[in-house]
Formats: structure tokens, C-alpha cells, sequence
């Protein structure tokens, strides 16, 4: 039996883990401290520099994903059981982040298979969000009343996961461009904006 208070708990539950992957961003930071001052903090900033630029991108990627998994739920009104397992996938990605993290800030950018994972597992979580809304649209049962099929599938998403995977293939292949493909996203609004003008030129056949 499905119930209102059943989605809550969901919605609470996965809010509860994102709010702990976006926290433990922060943990391998405390560890640079050097608890002897041998060193300045200023030296310890500038060394690891790496390490703080891979915090704030998978900080700012997780918030990102998180708005639009939020505004995802904000057209739902039901679940089922292939909904259920695909946000449990969507959550994965989410908690495996701060690994690909830590990962990213060890083994920099020339690394091919670290680019390959961080900016893979992004991607992947982008279209995880993707595919959820377009359930959404399909099945009348997981939308709100209120909510028509064709709004349930913003086009923005897609946007967002073709640029993340066209970022993973650059990111991997060039490795003078490894994590700042991510960059690409910035395209996103400038595309969807040009793909709504394109729609709303082409007439409608009777």
C-alpha cells in the first residue's frame, strides 16, 4: 500500500543521505591541518590547492544535482517500485562522490581513470535524474493532479546529461581538459533556450 506518508519518508530519507555526502566533502580537508604548525596556513592552503578545488566543484555538483532532484519531487505525488530503485541509483552516485573526490584531488587531472571516474559518476546521476522524470511523464500514478504529462519532463534535464556525457568524453580523451569539461554545463540555459526557440518555430502539422 502506497500512502503520502510512505513518499514523505522517502523524500526524508534521501534528503537525510545527500545532506550527509555533501557534508562528507569536507572530512579528507580536516585531515591537511598539520597539528604541529610545522608548517604556515598559508603554505598548507597553497599545497593543497587541489584538494580545496575538488571540494568546492563536488560541492557546487552535488548542490546542483540535489536542486534538481528537489524540483523533480515537486511534480510527484506517488511511487512504485522501479521509481524507488531508480532514486536508490540516483542516491549511489550521490554517496559515491566524495570518494570520486578524494580521488580527483590525489591523482589531478592527468590522471585519465580518475577524470574517467569522477566525471563518469556525475554524468551518470544526470541521467538517472533524467530518466526519473520522464517516468514521471509516462505514469499517471507518480504524478501530482495538478501536474500534465508534458510538464513533468523538463527539457533541461536532458540538456544537462547530453553535456555532462559530452564533457566525460572530452574530460577523458583530452587530458589537458580532464575536470574543467564540467565547465560545459554553463551551455546548458543558452541551449535549451535555442532547442524551445527551434520547437516553437517548427509548425504544427494538421
Amino acid at each position: 500500500m502506497r500512502t503520502s506518508r510512505g513518499l514523505d519518508r522517502l523524500i526524508t530519507f534521501l534528503d537525510a543521505v545527500v545532506a550527509i555526502a555533501i557534508t562528507l566533502l569536507v572530512l579528507p580537508l580536516v585531515d591537511v591541518l598539520d597539528e604541529d604548525h610545522e608548517q604556515s596556513l598559508s603554505t598548507v592552503l597553497s599545497d593543497n590547492a587541489g584538494r580545496f578545488g575538488a571540494f568546492l566543484l563536488s560541492f557546487v555538483v552535488i548542490a546542483r544535482l540535489w536542486r534538481a532532484h528537489h524540483a523533480m519531487f515537486e511534480r510527484v505525488g506517488g511511487y512504485d517500485p522501479v521509481f524507488v530503485s531508480l532514486n536508490f541509483g540516483w542516491l549511489l552516485t550521490i554517496v559515491f562522490l566524495p570518494f570520486a573526490t578524494q580521488v580527483a584531488a590525489v591523482y589531478g587531472g592527468q590522471d585519465r581513470l580518475a577524470v574517467a571516474l569522477y566525471l563518469g559518476t556525475v554524468a551518470i546521476s544526470s541521467v538517472l535524474l533524467a530518466v526519473m522524470s520522464l517516468l514521471i511523464g509516462r505514469r499517471d500514478a507518480l504524478r501530482r493532479d495538478d501536474v500534465r504529462p508534458e510538464h513533468a519532463t523538463p527539457p533541461g534535464w536532458w540538456t544537462t546529461s547530453a553535456l555532462l556525457l559530452v564533457a566525460f568524453v572530452l574530460g577523458v580523451a583530452v587530458p589537458a581538459v580532464n575536470y574543467w569539461a564540467t565547465l560545459l554545463l554553463l551551455l546548458s540555459a543558452p541551449v535549451e533556450h535555442a532547442v524551445q526557440r527551434r520547437a516553437g518555430a517548427v509548425p504544427v502539422r494538421e
